[in-house]
């Protein structure tokens, strides 16, 4: 029997990429999934594939929800906890990348960097965790970047907002794992999502890892003895960073 059999599973930005890849993995398993992202319609179509590739025949719960807004994240974990009581992962895959010269960047694409990629990580991270702490478990699994510990041009924001959530998580950490509660950071390299341009995609497809290599390696995290944390795991290309 999998260890994930039957858990509650929230993933944020679950409408494509490795949230998507990892809902299907993680629904092949028997959990109970809740997807997130700020598009319903998205997410619908996101339910019917999960469905349809991973054989399961539990319904996901559709919370839409945008992580950069408080009232939304609230709303949406109001929503959760009316139909669960809580959850025993959270899977904090929601962000977005703005990739520039430092010299080129905006006040707006600063701003939106930082509230995708670490207010609403924290505000996610914090409605979860309250109920996984009184508890005594749960695992909260941040998808973060390999950016955050190796430098790349035209990455400034990004790599800042992901160093901060990896510094924020090894915090949280340190206060959380006396509560039975796990935080896992996954730092990832060159994967091929909608982050990269269709032109890269291209050009770098044959030296990308795949969603579904990156939703592998979660749900082996996962499926760790409850004595065991991994805490950082780093995975890149066989062939390195692009």
């Amino acid at each position: 029997m999998t260890p994930l059999l039957n858990k509650i599973v929230w993933i944020t930005g679950a409408s494509r990429g490795i949230g998507l890849a990892s809902a299907i993995s993680l629904a092949a398993k028997g959990a109970r999934l809740i997807l997130s992202s700020r598009s319903e319609e998205d997410l619908r179509k996101a339910a019917q594939t999960v469905r349809t590739i991973s054989g399961s025949t539990i319904e996901p719960l559709i919370v839409p929800c945008d992580v950069t807004s408080p009232d939304s994240v609230k709303g949406a974990w109001r929503i959760i906890q009316e139909q669960f009581g809580g959850v025993d992962i959270l899977v904090n895959n929601a962000g977005i990348g703005v990739f520039k010269p430092f010299l080129e960047l905006t006040l707006e694409d600063i701003e939106l960097s930082l509230d995708a990629n670490i207010k609403g990580a924290f505000l996610c991270a914090q409605a979860a965790a309250r109920g996984m702490a009184e508890r005594g478990a749960g695992v909260i699994v941040s998808l973060n970047s390999v950016a955050a510990q190796k430098t790349f041009a035209n990455c400034s924001i990004y790599a800042a907002s992901k160093s901060a959530l990896l510094a924020a998580n090894r915090v949280i950490r340190e206060e959380l794992r006396g509560k039975g509660v796990k935080v896992i950071d996954l730092l990832v390299g060159a994967t091929e999502t909608d982050i990269w341009s269709p032109a890269a995609r291209d050009e770098f497809r044959l030296r990308m890892m795949q969603p579904e290599d990156i939703a592998a390696a979660l749900v082996s995290a996962l499926e760790l003895p409850q004595r065991m944390m991994p805490e950082e795991i780093v995975l890149r290309p066989q062939l390195g960073d692009l």
